[in-house]
């Protein structure tokens, strides 16, 4: 199977998908469930090469990391599930993340916290 085709998006859009990638991870918290870190996943890893900063992308994948452990499930695994309708460039920037020490990936080392508990959980 082929890679999917670069999209055509400005930086806006792709911070908007970045911040969207933290915003799925407190969702999986809240509602228990991975579906939503792989939606986040997806959207790190397409707004990828458009960030005018790729730094930014960190803050969601150390929620997406925090919220995959707190609900027991492996990053990797997740990320080789949404690998292949990901560009390469985002493959390669989520499986070098999860390559990343814990300390590198931590909440704590991207500035964020855990707030709120049950349904008002989040990433802040």
């Amino acid at each position: 199977m082929s890679s999917p085709k670069p999209l055509d998006m400005g930086p806006r859009a792709a911070g908007v998908l970045s911040a969207y990638g933290q915003r799925m991870a407190s969702v999986a918290v809240r509602s228990r469930s991975a579906e939503p870190l792989r939606r986040g996943l997806v959207a790190v890893g397409l707004a990828e090469a458009h960030l005018e900063d790729p730094r930014n992308n960190l803050y969601g994948l150390a929620a997406l990391h925090d919220g995959a452990s707190l609900i027991g499930t492996p990053l990797t695994g997740l990320i080789a599930e949404v690998s292949r309708l990901l560009p390469p460039a985002g493959v390669a920037a989520l499986r070098a993340f999860d390559r990343s020490t814990d300390r590198d990936r931590s909440i704590e080392a991207m500035g964020l916290r855990r707030t709120g508990e049950g349904e008002t959980f989040l990433y802040r």
